[in-house]
Protein backbone atom coordinates (compact mmCIF):
# COMPACT_ATOMS: atom_id res chain seq x y z
CA UNK A 1 0.00 0.00 0.00
CA UNK A 2 1.10 3.44 -0.91
CA UNK A 3 0.34 6.21 1.54
CA UNK A 4 -0.17 9.79 -0.03
CA UNK A 5 -0.25 12.69 2.37
CA UNK A 6 -1.93 15.88 2.13
CA UNK A 7 0.24 19.27 1.58
CA UNK A 8 1.21 20.37 5.28
CA UNK A 9 -1.07 23.79 4.23
CA UNK A 10 -4.23 21.10 3.72
CA UNK A 11 -3.09 19.99 7.27
CA UNK A 12 -2.91 23.30 8.27
CA UNK A 13 -6.39 24.61 6.78
CA UNK A 14 -8.50 21.44 7.93
CA UNK A 15 -6.89 21.10 11.69
CA UNK A 16 -6.91 17.40 11.36
CA UNK A 17 -5.16 13.73 11.80
CA UNK A 18 -3.74 12.53 8.81
CA UNK A 19 -5.34 9.58 6.54
CA UNK A 20 -4.03 6.57 4.22
CA UNK A 21 -5.03 4.81 1.38
CA UNK A 22 -3.46 2.39 -0.85
CA UNK A 23 -1.36 2.93 -4.43
CA UNK A 24 -2.46 3.22 -8.18
CA UNK A 25 0.52 2.28 -10.16
CA UNK A 26 -1.20 -0.36 -12.24
CA UNK A 27 -1.90 -4.23 -11.75
CA UNK A 28 1.47 -4.71 -9.79
CA UNK A 29 2.38 -1.50 -8.20
CA UNK A 30 -1.23 -1.00 -6.40
CA UNK A 31 0.16 -3.00 -3.17
CA UNK A 32 3.34 -3.34 -0.79
CA UNK A 33 4.68 -0.21 -1.02
CA UNK A 34 4.69 1.48 2.33
CA UNK A 35 5.29 5.68 2.06
CA UNK A 36 5.48 7.63 5.21
CA UNK A 37 3.63 10.62 5.93
CA UNK A 38 4.13 13.81 5.04
CA UNK A 39 4.71 14.98 8.47
CA UNK A 40 8.54 16.52 7.22
CA UNK A 41 6.75 18.55 4.05
CA UNK A 42 8.19 21.73 2.58
CA UNK A 43 4.72 23.53 2.59
CA UNK A 44 4.76 23.63 6.61
CA UNK A 45 7.54 26.33 5.48
CA UNK A 46 6.04 27.54 2.59
CA UNK A 47 4.64 31.25 2.22
CA UNK A 48 2.76 30.06 -1.02
CA UNK A 49 0.87 28.08 0.57
CA UNK A 50 0.06 28.92 4.48
CA UNK A 51 -3.42 29.11 3.64
CA UNK A 52 -4.08 31.39 6.49
CA UNK A 53 -7.58 33.65 6.36
CA UNK A 54 -5.07 36.31 3.92
CA UNK A 55 -4.10 33.59 1.48
CA UNK A 56 -6.53 31.31 1.17
CA UNK A 57 -10.20 31.23 0.55
CA UNK A 58 -11.17 34.13 2.35
CA UNK A 59 -8.85 36.56 0.08
CA UNK A 60 -11.29 35.25 -2.61
CA UNK A 61 -13.25 38.44 -2.07
CA UNK A 62 -10.20 40.56 -3.42
CA UNK A 63 -11.27 43.30 -5.87
CA UNK A 64 -9.52 41.97 -9.06
CA UNK A 65 -11.85 38.73 -8.31
CA UNK A 66 -8.96 36.52 -9.52
CA UNK A 67 -7.46 33.73 -7.06
CA UNK A 68 -4.25 32.46 -8.16
CA UNK A 69 -2.97 29.74 -5.80
CA UNK A 70 1.08 29.72 -6.62
CA UNK A 71 3.27 26.37 -6.32
CA UNK A 72 6.61 26.55 -4.01
CA UNK A 73 9.89 26.89 -5.33
CA UNK A 74 10.49 23.05 -5.48
CA UNK A 75 8.10 20.56 -6.52
CA UNK A 76 6.14 18.11 -6.58
CA UNK A 77 3.03 20.47 -6.11
CA UNK A 78 -0.85 21.30 -6.71
CA UNK A 79 -1.79 25.10 -7.84
CA UNK A 80 -4.83 26.45 -8.22
CA UNK A 81 -6.20 29.62 -10.72
CA UNK A 82 -9.08 30.87 -9.50
CA UNK A 83 -11.57 32.98 -11.55
CA UNK A 84 -14.49 32.92 -9.13
CA UNK A 85 -14.59 32.36 -6.03
CA UNK A 86 -16.59 28.54 -4.94
CA UNK A 87 -19.70 28.22 -3.84
CA UNK A 88 -21.88 25.38 -2.21
CA UNK A 89 -24.45 24.44 -5.05
CA UNK A 90 -22.66 26.11 -8.26
CA UNK A 91 -20.84 25.01 -10.47
CA UNK A 92 -16.94 25.77 -9.96
CA UNK A 93 -14.34 25.67 -12.02
CA UNK A 94 -10.51 25.76 -11.43
CA UNK A 95 -7.37 25.44 -13.13
CA UNK A 96 -4.77 23.14 -12.00
CA UNK A 97 -0.92 24.31 -11.70
CA UNK A 98 1.42 21.04 -11.54
CA UNK A 99 4.79 21.25 -10.78
CA UNK A 100 7.36 18.34 -10.46
CA UNK A 101 10.16 17.18 -8.51
CA UNK A 102 12.21 20.48 -9.96
CA UNK A 103 9.60 23.38 -8.82
CA UNK A 104 9.30 23.11 -13.13
CA UNK A 105 5.28 23.77 -14.26
CA UNK A 106 4.44 20.32 -15.94
CA UNK A 107 2.79 20.36 -19.53
CA UNK A 108 0.37 17.92 -20.64
CA UNK A 109 3.32 16.38 -22.44
CA UNK A 110 4.70 15.45 -19.54
CA UNK A 111 2.42 12.98 -18.30
CA UNK A 112 2.49 9.76 -19.08
CA UNK A 113 -1.21 8.08 -19.16
CA UNK A 114 -1.86 5.31 -16.82
CA UNK A 115 -4.92 3.84 -16.02
CA UNK A 116 -6.58 5.29 -19.14
CA UNK A 117 -6.08 9.13 -18.33
CA UNK A 118 -3.03 11.08 -17.97
CA UNK A 119 -4.66 13.04 -14.93
CA UNK A 120 -6.71 11.53 -11.96
CA UNK A 121 -8.08 14.09 -9.86
CA UNK A 122 -10.36 13.12 -6.66
CA UNK A 123 -12.07 15.20 -4.80
CA UNK A 124 -13.44 15.38 -1.37
CA UNK A 125 -15.16 17.58 1.42
CA UNK A 126 -13.64 17.22 5.22
CA UNK A 127 -16.80 15.51 5.91
CA UNK A 128 -15.94 12.89 3.36
CA UNK A 129 -19.63 13.05 2.44
CA UNK A 130 -19.19 14.36 -1.15
CA UNK A 131 -16.54 12.77 -3.58
CA UNK A 132 -15.63 13.01 -7.19
CA UNK A 133 -13.26 11.78 -9.26
CA UNK A 134 -12.78 13.54 -12.58
CA UNK A 135 -10.27 12.95 -15.42
CA UNK A 136 -9.90 16.78 -17.24
CA UNK A 137 -8.22 17.57 -19.92
CA UNK A 138 -6.18 20.51 -20.43
CA UNK A 139 -7.35 24.00 -21.90
CA UNK A 140 -5.51 26.12 -24.77
CA UNK A 141 -4.11 27.32 -21.75
CA UNK A 142 -2.27 24.29 -20.98
CA UNK A 143 -3.98 24.21 -17.50
CA UNK A 144 -5.92 20.93 -16.17
CA UNK A 145 -9.30 22.62 -15.40
CA UNK A 146 -12.05 21.19 -13.50
CA UNK A 147 -15.50 21.96 -12.85
CA UNK A 148 -17.72 20.41 -10.70
CA UNK A 149 -20.29 21.34 -7.79
CA UNK A 150 -19.84 21.53 -4.17
CA UNK A 151 -22.28 19.92 -2.11
CA UNK A 152 -20.99 21.89 0.83
CA UNK A 153 -19.94 24.85 1.78
CA UNK A 154 -16.78 23.58 3.46
CA UNK A 155 -12.74 22.78 3.19
CA UNK A 156 -12.33 20.60 0.19
CA UNK A 157 -9.70 18.54 -0.44
CA UNK A 158 -8.29 18.25 -4.31
CA UNK A 159 -5.93 15.64 -4.92
CA UNK A 160 -3.95 14.90 -8.37
CA UNK A 161 -2.35 11.83 -9.43
CA UNK A 162 -0.04 11.87 -12.08
CA UNK A 163 3.17 10.04 -13.79
CA UNK A 164 5.57 11.97 -15.15
CA UNK A 165 6.23 10.59 -19.06
CA UNK A 166 9.68 9.23 -19.97
CA UNK A 167 12.01 11.76 -20.62
CA UNK A 168 10.67 14.61 -18.82
CA UNK A 169 13.05 16.97 -17.25
CA UNK A 170 11.44 16.37 -13.96
CA UNK A 171 11.86 12.46 -14.15
CA UNK A 172 14.36 11.60 -11.46
CA UNK A 173 17.15 13.98 -12.15
CA UNK A 174 18.64 10.82 -14.08
CA UNK A 175 19.28 12.64 -17.48
CA UNK A 176 22.69 13.21 -17.87
CA UNK A 177 24.40 15.19 -20.87
CA UNK A 178 26.01 12.79 -23.72
CA UNK A 179 29.56 13.69 -23.16
CA UNK A 180 29.49 13.06 -19.28
CA UNK A 181 31.55 10.36 -17.87
CA UNK A 182 30.46 6.78 -16.84
CA UNK A 183 31.45 7.71 -13.81
CA UNK A 184 29.38 11.28 -13.63
CA UNK A 185 26.56 9.29 -14.68
CA UNK A 186 26.77 6.47 -12.05
CA UNK A 187 26.86 9.27 -9.36
CA UNK A 188 24.23 11.02 -10.89
CA UNK A 189 21.55 8.09 -11.20
CA UNK A 190 22.46 7.44 -7.73
CA UNK A 191 21.00 11.03 -6.56
CA UNK A 192 18.18 10.52 -8.75
CA UNK A 193 17.31 7.22 -6.38
CA UNK A 194 17.93 9.74 -3.49
CA UNK A 195 15.68 11.97 -4.58
CA UNK A 196 12.77 9.03 -5.78
CA UNK A 197 13.15 7.97 -1.87
CA UNK A 198 12.77 11.34 -0.35
CA UNK A 199 10.15 12.28 -2.50
CA UNK A 200 8.10 8.85 -0.77
CA UNK A 201 8.95 9.44 2.06
CA UNK A 202 7.36 12.97 1.95
CA UNK A 203 4.41 11.52 0.38
CA UNK A 204 4.23 12.75 -2.74
CA UNK A 205 5.84 10.10 -5.25
CA UNK A 206 3.66 6.64 -5.76
CA UNK A 207 4.55 3.38 -6.66
CA UNK A 208 5.36 3.43 -10.36
CA UNK A 209 8.51 5.03 -11.25
CA UNK A 210 7.85 9.08 -11.68
CA UNK A 211 4.32 8.89 -10.05
CA UNK A 212 3.26 12.05 -8.22
CA UNK A 213 0.50 12.57 -5.95
CA UNK A 214 -0.19 16.41 -4.67
CA UNK A 215 -3.10 17.78 -2.92
CA UNK A 216 -3.93 21.39 -2.23
CA UNK A 217 -6.80 22.54 0.03
CA UNK A 218 -10.18 24.12 -1.58
CA UNK A 219 -12.34 26.52 0.74
CA UNK A 220 -15.81 26.93 -0.52
CA UNK A 221 -16.93 28.03 2.88
CA UNK A 222 -16.30 28.36 6.79
CA UNK A 223 -18.99 25.27 7.53
CA UNK A 224 -18.22 22.82 9.91
CA UNK A 225 -18.55 19.17 8.90
CA UNK A 226 -19.69 16.04 11.01
CA UNK A 227 -17.44 13.70 12.89
CA UNK A 228 -16.92 11.01 10.94
CA UNK A 229 -19.10 8.09 12.70
CA UNK A 230 -16.98 4.92 14.51
CA UNK A 231 -19.40 2.19 13.42
CA UNK A 232 -18.86 0.09 10.76
CA UNK A 233 -21.16 0.83 7.59
CA UNK A 234 -20.01 -2.64 4.89
CA UNK A 235 -23.06 -2.42 3.14
CA UNK A 236 -23.73 0.13 0.76
CA UNK A 237 -26.55 -0.28 -2.49
CA UNK A 238 -26.94 1.85 -5.55
CA UNK A 239 -28.56 0.85 -9.05
CA UNK A 240 -30.31 -1.74 -8.17
CA UNK A 241 -26.97 -3.67 -7.34
CA UNK A 242 -26.08 -4.35 -3.71
CA UNK A 243 -22.17 -4.47 -2.39
CA UNK A 244 -20.59 -5.75 0.66
CA UNK A 245 -16.63 -4.95 1.89
CA UNK A 246 -15.58 -8.30 3.82
CA UNK A 247 -12.20 -7.64 5.66
CA UNK A 248 -10.32 -11.20 5.65
CA UNK A 249 -8.70 -10.02 9.14
CA UNK A 250 -8.92 -7.51 11.77
CA UNK A 251 -8.07 -4.55 10.38
CA UNK A 252 -5.10 -3.01 12.72
CA UNK A 253 -2.99 -0.25 11.54
CA UNK A 254 0.18 -1.69 10.05
CA UNK A 255 -1.51 -4.92 9.31
CA UNK A 256 -2.23 -5.67 5.55
CA UNK A 257 -5.74 -6.65 4.90
CA UNK A 258 -7.11 -8.13 2.41
CA UNK A 259 -10.62 -7.48 1.45
CA UNK A 260 -13.70 -8.79 -0.42
CA UNK A 261 -16.38 -6.69 -2.39
CA UNK A 262 -19.20 -8.55 -2.87
CA UNK A 263 -21.82 -7.77 -5.42
CA UNK A 264 -25.17 -9.03 -5.75
CA UNK A 265 -28.03 -8.15 -7.74
CA UNK A 266 -31.87 -6.95 -6.49
CA UNK A 267 -32.53 -10.61 -6.00
CA UNK A 268 -29.99 -11.61 -4.06
CA UNK A 269 -27.96 -13.56 -6.53
CA UNK A 270 -24.09 -13.56 -7.71
CA UNK A 271 -23.36 -10.04 -10.18
CA UNK A 272 -20.70 -10.53 -12.31
CA UNK A 273 -21.32 -8.38 -15.40
CA UNK A 274 -19.36 -5.35 -14.08
CA UNK A 275 -17.66 -3.21 -16.65
CA UNK A 276 -13.95 -2.15 -17.45
CA UNK A 277 -13.97 1.39 -15.68
CA UNK A 278 -10.12 3.01 -15.85
CA UNK A 279 -8.44 -0.14 -17.23
CA UNK A 280 -10.16 -2.60 -14.18
CA UNK A 281 -13.37 -3.59 -12.78
CA UNK A 282 -14.03 -1.06 -10.00
CA UNK A 283 -11.42 1.40 -7.87
CA UNK A 284 -10.70 1.65 -4.10
CA UNK A 285 -10.24 5.08 -2.77
CA UNK A 286 -10.18 5.68 0.90
CA UNK A 287 -9.47 8.85 3.49
CA UNK A 288 -9.39 9.18 7.27
CA UNK A 289 -11.61 11.53 9.48
CA UNK A 290 -10.27 14.84 7.43
CA UNK A 291 -9.22 13.52 4.48
CA UNK A 292 -5.23 14.65 4.63
CA UNK A 293 -3.94 10.77 3.33
CA UNK A 294 -5.31 9.15 0.76
CA UNK A 295 -5.54 5.30 -0.24
CA UNK A 296 -6.08 4.51 -4.16
CA UNK A 297 -6.77 0.79 -4.69
CA UNK A 298 -7.27 -2.13 -7.72
CA UNK A 299 -8.67 -5.55 -7.41
CA UNK A 300 -5.84 -8.18 -7.40
CA UNK A 301 -6.32 -10.98 -9.58
CA UNK A 302 -8.00 -10.87 -13.25
CA UNK A 303 -7.79 -7.48 -15.24
CA UNK A 304 -10.07 -6.59 -17.81
CA UNK A 305 -8.76 -6.99 -21.72
CA UNK A 306 -10.75 -5.26 -23.80
CA UNK A 307 -14.47 -3.36 -23.48
CA UNK A 308 -16.66 -6.74 -23.85
CA UNK A 309 -14.85 -7.83 -20.55
CA UNK A 310 -16.79 -8.23 -17.52
CA UNK A 311 -15.73 -8.90 -13.65
CA UNK A 312 -16.92 -10.12 -10.83
CA UNK A 313 -19.04 -11.50 -8.13
CA UNK A 314 -16.16 -10.72 -6.10
CA UNK A 315 -13.43 -8.46 -6.17
CA UNK A 316 -9.98 -8.50 -3.78
CA UNK A 317 -8.13 -5.43 -2.38
CA UNK A 318 -5.31 -5.34 -0.34
CA UNK A 319 -4.81 -2.37 1.86
CA UNK A 320 -2.61 -1.01 5.04
CA UNK A 321 -3.69 1.89 7.58
CA UNK A 322 -1.98 3.68 9.06
CA UNK A 323 -3.50 5.98 11.34
CA UNK A 324 -6.68 4.21 14.17
CA UNK A 325 -9.70 5.39 13.99
CA UNK A 326 -12.91 5.73 11.18
CA UNK A 327 -12.14 5.83 7.28
CA UNK A 328 -14.50 5.84 4.68
CA UNK A 329 -13.47 4.61 1.58
CA UNK A 330 -15.31 5.05 -1.70
CA UNK A 331 -15.73 2.13 -4.23
CA UNK A 332 -16.42 3.19 -8.09
CA UNK A 333 -17.68 0.38 -10.35
CA UNK A 334 -19.30 0.52 -14.32
CA UNK A 335 -22.70 -0.93 -15.27
CA UNK A 336 -24.72 -0.38 -18.13
CA UNK A 337 -22.30 2.21 -19.24
CA UNK A 338 -22.86 4.04 -16.14
CA UNK A 339 -20.68 4.96 -13.63
CA UNK A 340 -21.52 4.25 -9.51
CA UNK A 341 -20.18 5.09 -5.92
CA UNK A 342 -20.78 3.66 -2.78
CA UNK A 343 -19.40 4.36 0.22
CA UNK A 344 -18.07 2.68 3.02
CA UNK A 345 -17.01 3.52 6.84
CA UNK A 346 -14.49 1.16 8.35
CA UNK A 347 -12.93 1.87 11.65
CA UNK A 348 -9.22 0.85 12.10
CA UNK A 349 -8.13 -0.50 15.34
CA UNK A 350 -4.59 0.55 16.82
Amino acid sequence: MTTWTSTRALLAALGLASLTFAGCGGADDDHGHDHGPGADHAHESDDAHAHDEEDHGHAHEDSDDHHDHGTSASGPNLGFVIETPPAAGQPSTVSLILTGPNGQTLSPDDLAETHEHKLHVMIVDEGLEDYTHMHPEPGVDGLYQITFTPAYARTYGVWADFTLAEGSDDHGHAHEEEDQAHDDDHHHEDDAHDHESDGDHDGHHGDGEGQVIVSEALIVGEDAAPALGAENILTAEVGGLSYALVPGSEVRVGETVEFTVSVSDANGAPFAALEPIMGAYAHLVGFDAGATKMVHAHPQGAHPHGASSRGGPDLSFAVTFEDAGPHRLFLQTMTGGSEDSVAFTLNVQP
